[in-house]
C-alpha cells in the first residue's frame, strides 16, 4: 500500500495485538484476529516487515497510540523477542498517558512465569543481559506490571474457540462502554436533536418501532442515526449498522445488502443469496432483539419484507431507523414515526462555518460580517457550511469578499450551486482528481487509485487540497470517502459534458450509458474511462473495433462485484470476432473473464501500469516483443489456461504479480534473471514475495538467484515441481520458503551458502525421504515442521546442532528414530513426533544428554513399549503427550519432572498402572486405558498451608454467577474409560478419594495465592468411573439437590467444600460429560437475610456407555459472614447439560485445622456429621424458603477437629 502520510488524516483502530509472530501468528492470533474481524472491529496487526532494527517502526508506534484497546499474547517466547518488549513499554505509556485499556491473555503460559520472568522468560532475559543490558530492568518491570493486570488464561478453556469468543465478548463490551461515553459535543447544535430522536424511538416501549429521518442532503441524517446508534446499541442482542444502502444496492443489488444486514445481526457471514430467507434464520432473528440502521434508502429498498419477513419478523424491543431524502420511502416502509431534520439556526450555523474557516470558534471581526452574509447562502446546511467554511481559510479579506460576489451572482440560491463555487477554484489537476473520485474511485482505497496514474505524488497532492477543503475525506481503512451530494455535483459536470452523447464524455460509469457507447460504437476521444458492472448489464457482443475511436482512454475496468469475497462468475462480455484494438494511453486495464487467448496484436502497452486479467482464458498475455516498461502490476489468477508468462525483461519495473491457480503455467521465462526489482505480495503491500499455489511449473529455475529482493517465495501445492535449483539458496534476503504440498518433489537440493536470515521453511506433505547434510547452513532456521512426509525416515545428523534451533516437528512421517543431535540442542524447546509408527523406542542417551530447555515433549501414536528411565532428566519438561502408545508402565523417575504440568496417557491400552506423579501437575488424562488397574501413588504425609494462603484467598470473593471475570487455572485428573479401574479397583479408590482430594485442593489453594488479580476460583477435579458416592461424605442425596444447614458458629475456618456427584451411562455412542455444581448460601441475621451466589462448572468431557463419578473441591472464598450471623444454609444444585443424569450427590465441608506444633500453619479436615435438611433429601425439587425448618442435630465444631 502506498504511503498515505501526507494526507491529513491518521488511522484510527480499537484493537491494537501484540504477540510474537512465530508462536502465534498462524494460530491463536489468526483465530482471534478472525473472531475481530467478523465482529466488525478495527484492529491492527502487525508485519513481520515492520519489524526493522531495535526499536519498533512509525507505523507500530502510531498503531498503538491510536488504539482503545491493546491484547498482549504472552507466549512462551514473547520475551525473547526485543520487538515484544518494546511493544509492551509503548502500550503502557500509552496506558499510563491516555488511559488504554490492556488485556494480558497469557497463551499456553503461566502467568506466575510471565510475572516473575521464570522458565522461557527468565532464558529470554539471561540472553537480553548480554545484548541490551540498559533495557533489562526496564523489560523486567513492563512485564510484572503487565502480568498483573486481568486477563485471560488460555489453560482455563478447554477449547481454544471458546477462549476467543470470550475475548471477544469481553472487548465488544468494553467499546461499547467507551462508545457510550460518546455524546454529540463535537457536533454543533445536535444535543437537541438527539434527544428527540430518542424519545421518537420510545425505547421503553416492547413494540418493534420504525422511526424515519427524513431532510436533504447534507442536512445531517447519518450523523444523527451514528450518534443515536452508539449511543444505544448496547442495549440490543443484534445491530447493524448499514451505511449508504442506496449506492450499496446499486452496486451489489437489494439482495446482498439485505444479507450483509442480517449477517451483521447474526454476527456470522451468511450467503444466502435468494429473495427467500430461510425459516432457521427468520426464526434467529425473530428471537433476537435488534437495531438496525439503513442509512440513504431508495425507493428499491422500501420492502421490510426483504430483510425478516416484515415488521413481525423481529423480536419484541427491536428498533429500525431508515435515513432518507425522499419522504415517500418512509411511507412505503409504514413508519411509525418521522423525524423531519430541519436546518441549523442561525447561531449554529454560523459556530459550525467559523469552526471551518478559522479553526475554532472565534469569530474574527475583521470577517464578521462576511461570515454572516456567507452563512445565509448556505441556508443552515452543515456541508455546504463546511464546505464554503473550508474554502475561506487562512483566505485575505479580499478573497473573502470575492467569494461572496461569486455567491451574489447565483439567480436562485441553491446546495448544488453554492458547493459548485468550491470546485470551480480548484485547478485543472485537482478538478480531474476530484471528478475521477466522483465517478470511479468513491469507496476505493487511497493506494488504488494513486498507483494507477504517472505521477503518484501530485495525487496526494490533490487529495490533500481536497481533504483541506472539506471536499473528500480518508476514513479509518483509507478508504475515500465523498458527501453523496458532492458526488452528484461531480457527475452532473460530466453529464453536462454532452447531454444526450454519452460517448462524447470523458468519464462513464452507468452501465446503461457504457452499454450504449459499445453496442452502438459511439465512443471517441473525448472518453478517458469506462467502469463497468458486469452484474447490472445482460450480454454484450463486442465490435473488434469497439474502442478504435477512444484514443484516449487511460482507465478501463469490466468487473463482477464480489459476494463475500468471492466474484460472481458470469461472462458477459463477448469477443466472437476478436478485439484488434486497445489504445495506447491505457494506464489500467481490468478485464474480468476476458475470453481472448491474448490481448491484440498491435496493443503497445507502453504506457500500462497496472494490468488486471482475472479468471481469463488467456493462455499468454500478448505475442511478440512489447515493451512495457511501467507495468508494475499483473493480476492473472485463476487464469487456468495460461501457460507463458510475460519475457520479463520486457517489464523491468514490474513490483507485483499474482499468478494464484494457474494450474497451466509450467514456467516462468528464463530471463528473468536480466530484472532485480521482483516484487510478488498476493496480499500485504509492503512483502516482497512470490506465490505460485496450484501452478504446474515443474522446475524453480536457476535464474532464480537474481531476484536479489525476494524475501517469501511460496509453492504451495505445485504438485508437478520436482526440482529447485541449489541457487535458490544463494537469496540472502530470503526469509520464508513454502514447499508444503509439493508432492513430486521428492529430493531436496543442497544448501552451500550459508542461509543466516531464512527463518521459516515449510516441508509438510511431501514425498522427500531425506534432507540434505548441508541442513545447517541454514542458520537462522527456529522451527522445522516436516508433518505429513510419509516418506522420510531419517533426519540429518546435524540437524539440532544450529544454535537457534527451537522446534522439530515430523507428525505422520516415517521416522524411526531421533537423531544423535538433539541430545546437545540446548536450545530446543519442542519435539514433536506424533503419528510416527516407526518409532518404537526413545534412546536413553538422548534424554540424558543436555535437553535442558526441552518444555514439550509430542510422542502421540508412536509404537513405544517402554518409557526410559531417563525421562527424569527433563528438567524443563512442563507438558508430556504419550497417548495411544504400547507400555505397561512409567518409570518412577517421572517424579523428578518438577515442572510436569500436563501429563496426557489417553489410549495406552497396555498400562497397567501409574507412579507417584510430581506435585506440579495440574492435568492429567489417563482416559480410555483399558487395562489400568490403579491410580497414582499419594504421599503418605499431607503438607501444611500457610496461613497467608487463606488471607490471599479472601479476595476471590466477589463475582455473582453472571459476572464478567477473570477465571482461575484448576487441577483435573482424568481416568474416564478405564474399565480396570471400576471393575478392580473401585473400593480402594473409593477409599483413596479423601487423601488424594486433600492433596489437591492444597495444591490448588497455593496456585490461588499466587493470583494477583480478583477472580473466580475453579477447583480440582477428578473422574474416574463408578456409581457410589464415597462413604466420607457425610452429606449425600440420591438425585440431583442437597441442602446443609452449617451450625451457627462453624464458619470462621470453613475453606470449601468437597463436592460428589455420580453420572449414569448415556445410551448415545459418545455423550459429552457435562455436569456442574451452582450453590448458594442464604444466611440468617438478626436483621434479616442476605444471599450470596456462587457457581462452579466442574468438567466437560466425553464418556461411553458406563457410570461415572466425579470428585472435586470448591474454595469459596471469603463469602462475608456477617457479625450477627444466626445460622446459614448451603443449597447445592448439580447440573448436567448432557444425556447423562445425576443419579446422586455429596457434599462435604473442608475447614483449615491449625498445626499445634508449627504456628501460622493448617493442614485441611473434612466434616464428619451430616448437616443435610431432612426435607430437601429428596432429589424432587427445594422447598419454599419460608418452609425450610433447621435441623434439630447440632454439632460442636470441636467434633469436627476445628477452632
Amino acid at each position: 500500500m502506498a504511503s498515505s502520510s501526507s494526507l491529513t488524516v491518521q488511522s484510527k483502530y480499537e484493537v491494537f495485538l501484540s504477540f510474537r509472530g512465530e508462536d502465534t501468528r498462524n494460530g491463536f492470533t489468526s483465530h482471534l484476529a478472525a473472531a475481530l474481524h467478523r465482529k466488525q472491529i478495527q484492529f491492527f496487526i502487525d508485519d513481520e516487515e515492520l519489524k526493522k532494527g531495535d526499536e519498533i517502526s512509525p507505523a507500530i508506534s502510531n498503531a498503538i497510540e491510536t488504539s482503545d484497546i491493546s491484547i498482549i499474547i504472552f507466549s512462551k517466547d514473547y520475551a525473547s523477542s526485543k520487538w515484544c518488549l518494546n511493544e509492551l513499554v509503548k502500550i503502557l505509556d500509552c496506558k499510563k498517558m491516555n488511559g488504554q485499556i490492556v488485556i494480558p491473555v497469557f497463551y499456553q503460559v503461566d502467568p506466575s512465569d510471565v510475572r516473575k520472568q521464570r522458565g522461557t522468560f527468565e532464558k529470554a532475559f539471561v540472553h537480553h543481559e548480554n545484548n541490551f543490558p540498559d533495557k533489562v530492568q526496564k523489560w523486567r518491570d513492563i512485564l510484572t506490571e503487565a502480568s498483573n493486570f486481568s486477563g485471560y488464561d488460555s489453560t482455563e478453556s478447554r477449547k481454544e474457540a471458546e477462549l476467543v469468543e470470550k475475548i471477544v465478548e469481553d472487548i465488544s463490551k468494553k467499546l461499547e462502554d467507551m462508545y457510550d461515553t460518546t455524546d454529540s459535543d463535537g457536533f454543533i447544535g445536535l444535543n437537541s436533536r438527539i434527544e428527540e430522536m430518542k424519545s421518537l424511538l420510545r425505547l421503553e416501549s416492547h413494540d418493534v418501532r420504525i422511526v424515519g429521518i427524513w431532510g436533504m442532503g447534507g442536512i445531517g441524517k447519518t450523523t444523527i442515526a451514528s450518534v443515536v446508534f452508539h449511543q444505544i446499541s448496547r442495549d440490543f442482542q443484534g445491530k447493524c449498522f448499514m451505511a449508504n444502502v442506496r449506492e450499496q444496492s446499486n452496486k451489489m443489488g437489494v439482495i446482498h445488502v439485505r444479507d450483509e444486514v442480517i449477517s451483521q445481526v447474526l454476527g456470522e457471514n451468511l450467503k444466502i443469496g435468494t429473495l427467500t430467507i430461510p425459516q432457521n434464520v427468520r426464526k434467529r432473528l425473530w428471537r433476537m432483539k435488534v437495531l438496525i440502521v439503513l442509512d440513504d434508502v431508495h425507493d428499491e429498498f422500501t420492502q421490510l419484507e426483504s430483510l425478516a419477513n416484515g415488521v413481525g419478523g423481529f423480536s419484541p424491543g427491536s428498533r429500525i431507523i431508515i435515513t432518507t431524502r425522499d419522504k415517500r420511502v418512509l411511507d412505503k416502509c409504514g413508519v411509525n414515526s418521522v423525524y423531519e431534520v430541519e436546518q441549523l439556526t442561525y447561531n449554529h450555523a454560523l459556530e459550525l462555518f467559523c469552526r471551518k474557516a478559522f479553526r475554532q470558534n472565534n469569530r474574527s471581526r475583521d470577517l464578521l460580517e462576511l461570515s454572516q452574509e456567507v452563512v445565509c447562502y448556505a441556508d443552515g446546511n452543515p456541508l455546504a457550511l463546511e464546505v464554503l467554511g473550508s474554502s475561506l481559510y487562512h483566505k485575505s479579506k479580499q478573497q473573502w469578499k470575492d467569494k461572496l460576489n461569486n455567491l451574489k451572482l447565483i439567480s436562485e440560491p441553491s446546495i448544488y450551486k453554492v458547493l459548485k463555487i468550491s470546485y470551480d477554484e480548484l485547478n485543472s489537476e485537482v478538478k480531474e482528481i476530484f471528478i475521477d473520485i466522483a465517478c470511479f474511485f468513491k469507496g476505493e482505497d487511497i493506494d488504488f487509485m494513486t498507483r494507477i496514474h504517472d505521477d503518484p505524488m501530485s495525487i496526494h497532492d490533490g487529495l490533500n487540497i481536497l481533504v483541506n477543503k472539506s471536499l473528500i475525506t480518508i476514513s479509518d481503512e483509507n478508504e475515500l470517502q465523498m458527501h453523496d451530494l458532492l458526488q452528484e455535483m461531480g457527475q452532473t459536470i460530466v453529464r453536462q459534458e454532452s447531454a444526450k452523447e454519452p460517448g462524447k464524455r470523458s468519464r462513464l460509469w452507468d452501465h446503461n450509458d457504457v452499454c450504449y457507447v459499445l453496442k452502438k460504437n459511439k465512443g471517441t476521444d473525448k472518453v478517458e474511462g469506462i467502469f463497468l458492472d458486469l452484474s447490472k448489464i445482460n450480454d454484450i457482443h463486442l465490435n473488434p473495433q469497439a474502442f478504435a475511436n477512444m484514443s484516449n482512454l487511460r482507465l478501463l475496468k469490466f468487473y463482477m462485484p464480489k459476494h463475500n469475497d468471492i466474484p460472481i462468475m458470469s461472462s458477459k462480455l463477448h469477443l466472437d470476432q476478436g478485439l484488434e484494438y486497445l489504445p495506447e494511453e491505457l494506464r489500467y486495464l481490468h478485464w474480468h473473464e476476458y475470453s481472448l487467448k491474448m490481448l491484440p496484436f498491435d496493443f503497445e502497452p507502453e504506457n500500462l501500469i497496472e494490468l488486471n486479467l482475472p479468471y481469463s482464458k488467456v493462455e499468454q498475455i500478448w505475442k511478440g516483443e512489447k515493451k512495457a516498461f511501467k507495468l508494475k502490476y499483473i493480476d492473472i489468477r485463476h487464469s487456468q489456461q495460461l501457460v507463458r508468462m510475460l519475457d520479463l525483461s520486457e517489464t523491468p519495473n514490474l513490483e507485483r504479480t499474482n499468478l494464484l491457480n494457474c494450474r497451466d503455467l509450467a514456467c516462468v521465462r528464463s530471463s528473468i534473471e536480466n530484472f532485480n526489482n521482483l516484487k510478488f505480495p498476493q496480499i500485504s503491500g509492503n512483502i516482497t514475495e512470490l506465490k505460485l499455489w496450484y501452478t504446474a511449473i515443474e522446475e524453480v529455475p536457476s535464474s532464480i538467484e537474481c531476484l536479489t529482493n525476494l524475501k517469501n517465495l511460496s509453492l504451495f501445492s505445485c504438485t508437478r515441481l520436482k526440482r529447485v535449483s541449489a541457487n535458490l539458496y544463494k537469496l540472502k534476503s530470503l526469509l520464508k520458503l513454502y514447499l508444503n504440498g509439493c508432492l513430486s518433489l521428492e529430493n531436496f537440493s543442497e544448501i552451500l551458502e550459508k542461509m543466516e536470515h531464512l527463518d521459516y521453511i515449510v516441508l509438510e506433505r511431501m514425498e522427500i525421504q531425506e534432507l540434505p547434510s548441508s541442513y545447517d547452513n541454514v542458520q537462522g532456521h527456529e522451527t522445522q515442521g516436516l508433518e505429513g512426509c510419509s516418506e522420510l525416515d531419517n533426519l540429518p545428523d546435524n540437524i539440532c546442532s544450529l544454535k537457534s534451533f527451537e522446534y522439530i516437528g515430523a507428525h505422520g512421517s516415517a521416522i524411526s528414530q531421533l537423531p544423535s543431535s538433539v541430545a546437545g540442542s540446548n536450545p530446543l524447546q519442542v519435539l514433536s513426533f506424533s503419528g510416527c509408527r516407526s518409532l518404537v523406542t526413545i534412546p536413553a542417551s538422548i534424554l540424558s544428554s543436555g535437553l535442558s530447555s526441552l518444555d514439550r515433549l509430542d510422542l502421540r501414536g508412536c509404537g513405544l513399549t517402554a518409557i526410559p528411565q531417563e525421562i527424569g532428566c527433563l528438567s524443563s519438561l512442563k507438558e508430556l503427550d504419550i497417548c495411544e502408545n504400547n507400555f505397561e508402565s512409567l518409570p518412577a523417575s517421572i517424579m523428578q519432572l518438577s515442572r510436569l504440568t500436563y501429563l496426557y496417557l489417553s489410549k495406552c491400552n497396555m498400562l497397567l498402572s501409574l507412579p507417584e506423579l510430581s506435585l506440579s501437575l495440574k492435568s492429567l488424562d489417563a482416559s480410555n486405558c483399558k487395562r489400568l488397574q490403579s491410580l497414582p501413588e499419594i504421599p503418605s504425609s499431607l503438607e501444611e498451608v500457610d496461613a497467608s494462603v487463606f488471607e490471599k484467598l479472601s479476595k476471590h470473593s466477589h463475582y455473582d454467577e453472571n459476572e464478567r471475570a477473570y477465571v482461575s487455572s484448576s487441577i483435573e485428573f482424568w481416568f474416564t474409560n478405564s474399565m480396570k479401574l471400576d471393575d478392580e479397583a473401585n473400593n480402594k479408590n473409593l477409599a483413596d478419594s479423601q487423601l488424594r482430594i486433600q492433596h489437591m485442593a492444597i495444591a490448588s489453594l497455593r496456585l490461588f495465592s499466587e493470583l494477583t488479580e480478583p477472580c473466580i476460583l475453579k477447583g480440582p477435579i477428578i473422574v474416574l468411573p463408578g456409581s457410589e458416592i464415597p462413604e466420607w461424605f457425610s452429606n449425600q442425596s440420591s438425585g440431583s439437590q442437597i441442602t446443609l444447614q452449617l451450625p451457627q458458629h462453624c464458619c470462621q475456618n470453613l475453606v470449601g467444600f468437597a463436592l460428589c456427584a455420580v453420572l449414569e451411562r448415556s445410551d448415545s455412542e459418545w455423550a459429552e460429560f457435562d455436569v456442574g455444581c451452582r450453590y448458594s448460601f442464604e444466611m440468617k441475621t438478626l436483621s434479616g437475610r442476605k444471599h450470596v451466589r456462587r457457581c462452579c462448572v466442574m468438567a466437560s468431557y466425553q464418556i461411553t456407555k458406563i457410570d461415572h463419578v466425579m470428585l472435586g473441591f470448591r474454595p469459596y472464598g471469603n463469602v462475608g459472614f456477617p457479625d450477627d450471623n444466626l445460622h446459614t444454609t448451603v443449597s447445592f444444585n448439580f447440573f448436567s447439560n448432557s444425556d447423562n443424569a445425576v443419579t446422586c450427590c455429596g457434599v462435604c465441608a473442608v475447614y483449615a485445622n491449625p498445626n499445634e506444633n508449627k504456628p501460622n500453619t493448617f493442614t485441611l479436615n473434612f466434616a464428619t456429621e451430616s448437616w443435610k435438611l431432612d426435607d430437601m433429601a429428596s432429589s424432587s425439587g427445594t422447598s419454599d424458603e419460608e418452609e425450610l425448618e433447621p435441623s434439630p442435630k447440632r454439632i460442636c465444631r470441636d467434633q469436627i477437629n476445628s477452632p
